[in-house]
């Protein structure tokens, strides 16, 4: 696993290059000294800030299309927010609500809930349709892009 992990200014749109071990450290840009942003929990999205969330992350992008009436998606949810702050910094997770954006679902074509498509720098590198059968049968899908 990389000692450092790349995480774009909201400022300025610098990439700052920051030791893994100084995320919980609120660091800061080095180019216009705003602070950085590091979600430790997975982060809601929208149709509207889709593109921009997927362009801008400059590492993994876990996306997750779930409904607020699916059981497996309620079953999975503590693993996916132990996932996000787990791996702060070197991967965001990104819910969409089916329901509330359809558009996105067309878009990505889910057909079953959980789905989760994983991104690095834009670029499509995986999907799971539906609920994984156990935890761990997730944790080794995310590993074998992350690592966990």
């Amino acid at each position: 696993m990389p000692d450092t992990v790349l995480i774009r200014c909201t400022g300025c749109s610098t990439l700052n290059r920051v030791p893994r071990s100084r995320i919980a450290e609120q660091p800061h840009c080095g180019t216009c000294k705003t602070p950085l942003t590091v979600p430790h929990a997975p982060v809601n999205g929208t149709t509207a800030t889709f593109d921009r969330e997927l362009s801008t992350w400059p590492e993994f992008l876990l996306v997750e299309f779930w409904a607020k009436w699916c059981g497996y998606c309620r079953m999975i949810e503590p693993v996916v927010n132990d996932i996000a702050n787990w791996k702060a910094g070197r991967l965001k997770v990104l819910k969409i609500d089916v329901d509330a954006e359809p558009e996105l679902s067309r878009r990505f074509q889910t057909r079953a809930t959980p789905t989760f498509i994983m991104f690095k720098n834009g670029g499509h590198l995986g999907r799971m349709d539906g609920a994984p059968k156990e935890k761990l049968e997730f944790l080794q899908w995310v590993d074998r892009f992350v690592g966990l």
